[in-house]
């Protein structure tokens, strides 16, 4: 009887053990499936911010182009009147002149303060058109300027936004789709083409893994993580040589890669070859 007892309270422990077990999975789970839409929701949120913060920018810069046309249009004008009244001086000057010369010729008194005012006109009207194109050019090329740095900051917080999310996706297209986002804006970033060699490996797409890891190196020689690529392409394609030399090379310009052998299933078809035997060993 006492023997049957004691397996009943062990029996009874067993199930309450099982039971705090999944609950605790059951909450790990829910914690877990909470704290991606979170993330989701700052990132959304982020965006938004970067998107008011554009548009605040483009109306300052249109405010201080239209206040600077504003003020150019002033100063032409004060620039126009004060011109007319010096040729009016210019005039009187220049009649007074005549008749103490002696030209008593009212006619020949006329045609000369024409000729002289006509050119005076011409010469001014031709500086202040060179100074307003001068202007107009500095404004254009300022407000260019401008423009282009805002893109410049927004592109550099958007592609900043995608690699954090491709961090987090799990789904190897998921991840490339978000990497074709980022060579959308930036073509020429060997890092995204070694990244999306990277996912593309995990479809086992070794072909297209290839050719961007040999983009990667063209872009960026010394870019180590890029011949990494290449050398897991070479083995998944059974190239044994091709393989170890692209592995030398990513370990000599990456050394901290050495460490990663190990863990790479890729190098299942070379791991009998001598050459990666003797490099296994200079980790160990």
């Amino acid at each position: 009887m006492y023997i049957v007892l004691k397996f009943f309270v062990f029996l009874s422990f067993f199930i309450v053990s099982t039971s705090l077990n999944a609950d605790s999975t059951q909450v790990k789970g829910i914690d877990e499936a909470l704290e991606k839409p979170l993330i989701e929701r700052y990132i959304m949120d982020e965006l938004k911010d970067l998107r008011m913060e554009n548009m605040r920018l483009r109306n300052e810069v249109e405010k201080r182009v239209s206040r600077a046309e504003v003020e150019q249009t002033d100063r032409a004008a004060r620039y126009i009147t004060d011109t007319v009244g010096n040729i009016f001086y210019l005039i009187a000057a220049a009649t007074s002149i005549l008749i103490f010369a002696g030209w008593n010729s009212l006619r020949d008194v006329k045609g000369k303060t024409e000729e002289i005012v006509e050119q005076r006109l011409d010469e001014i009207t031709k500086k202040y058109n060179a100074q307003m194109q001068t202007l107009q050019d500095t404004l254009t090329l300022q407000s260019k300027k401008i423009l282009d740095n805002q893109n410049k900051i927004y592109n550099n917080q958007y592609i900043h936004s995608l690699w954090m999310r491709s961090n987090l996706e799990t789904n190897p297209q998921s991840r490339i789709d978000l990497y074709d986002e980022i060579l959308k804006i930036n073509s020429n970033d060997a890092e995204v083409y070694a990244y999306k060699a990277d996912a593309v490996l995990d479809i086992d797409e070794y072909e297209w893994a290839l050719r961007l890891s040999n983009k990667a190196i063209e872009l960026d020689p010394e870019y180590g993580y890029a011949y990494w690529q290449r050398s897991c392409a070479n083995a998944a394609l059974e190239n044994e040589y091709e393989a170890i030399e692209d592995l030398k090379t990513a370990i000599k310009k990456s050394p901290h890669l050495r460490d990663e052998i190990p863990e790479e299933a890729l190098f299942e078809n070379i791991k009998e070859s001598k050459e990666f035997k003797s490099l296994q060993s200079r980790i160990i």
